[in-house]
């Protein structure tokens, strides 16, 4: 805390460690759906590429034409069943499981997040520049909250694997945690209040 009052002595520090704390989850809110994006996309291209691999596979001349050199018209018909099968159970899936609207709802959350993020940023720099009053830091505190809570209202849900990845792409194990020092790591090198390294 002594070092936010030295980096802003003109604004309330448990205000700025409020505000900096709020960004640091939306940071990693918004990482997480970035990575549930592009997990759910990589499920679509799986999915479509095992559908039309499946669906050329299982093209009635092309299958009898290979299984037929056998010999064993028996063996041909249950192989082509079989992949019929297979093509069925994959176009039922993609209709169940639709990757691509889940991965389309992910970046749109990611991108609502990303202006919430900018904005701390520089709600951030205002608190420590004094251009902005505590009053006015308060209100757009405030505004910012809810411009989160909105997102994740309509914000689908992540996996944990999204959630290790974000972990890993923003160098940190520890969940919704945040030492200063964490913080910092985030933000331009202008607005860090230049703690040592761990935060000590």
């Amino acid at each position: 805390m002594s070092d936010e009052m030295e980096a802003a002595p003109d604004c309330d520090p448990y205000l700025l460690a409020q505000v900096r704390e709020a960004f640091g989850r939306v940071v990693y809110s918004h990482k997480t759906h970035e990575k549930q994006a592009d997990i759910c996309f990589r499920h679509h291209r799986l999915q479509h590429a095992a559908l039309i691999v499946l669906t050329a596979i299982g093209s009635g001349t092309f299958l009898a034409a290979v299984v037929g050199a056998l010999g064993k018209p028996v063996v041909t018909s249950v192989a082509t069943s079989f992949i019929a099968l297979l093509v069925t159970a994959m176009s039922l899936g993609a209709k169940t499981f639709k990757f691509e609207e889940e991965s389309d709802a992910h970046r749109g959350i990611a991108s609502r997040l990303w202006d919430v993020r900018e904005s701390y940023i520089s709600l951030i720099a205002d608190l420590m520049s004094g251009t902005a009053s505590d009053a006015q830091a308060r209100k757009r505190r405030d505004e910012l909250q809810q411009a989160t809570r909105d997102a994740y209202t309509d914000a689908p849900r992540t996996s944990p694997k999204a959630f290790e990845r974000a972990s890993e792409g923003l160098q940190r194990n520890q969940e919704m945690t945040f030492t200063s020092h964490e913080i910092d790591l985030f933000l331009p090198e202008a607005l860090r209040l230049g703690q040592d390294e761990g935060g000590s």
